[in-house]
């Protein structure tokens, strides 16, 4: 089973990342990603991330990646969920995850996506 998953939301991906992501996945991911939003045409992605509960120098740099791609595809892109512990681990390993929208939530991104 993938450690992500990805579901359509009319002219909206969300895609579900879990905490055991690692290169191979994150090449998967790409790949199918790239292939939904240009089969559904997609404007925006919702990349969710709750269920992540430990990110480091890696994951941030997958996730960065991953936001330049999809903004190459003409996708608006919004990371949703991200924990507090999360978010101050990145502050204090000063991860700065560049032209990237959050929200605090998949509801929260999804009112600011419409």
């Amino acid at each position: 089973m993938e450690p992500f998953s990805i579901f359509s939301l009319g002219d909206i991906l969300m895609v579900s990342v879990q905490e055991e992501i690692d290169d191979s996945s994150i090449e998967r991911l790409l790949h199918s990603l790239g292939n939904q939003v240009s089969k559904n045409k997609a404007k925006a992605v919702i990349i969710d991330m709750h269920e992540v509960e430990v990110m480091d120098t890696f994951l941030a740099e997958h996730i960065e990646g991953l936001v330049s791609f999809l903004h190459m595809l003409r996708s608006r892109v919004v990371v949703a969920g991200i924990q507090v512990p999360v978010a101050l681990t990145l502050i204090d390993f000063n991860i700065r995850l560049k032209n990237v929208e959050f929200a605090l939530d998949v509801e929260q991104a999804l009112s600011r996506l419409r």
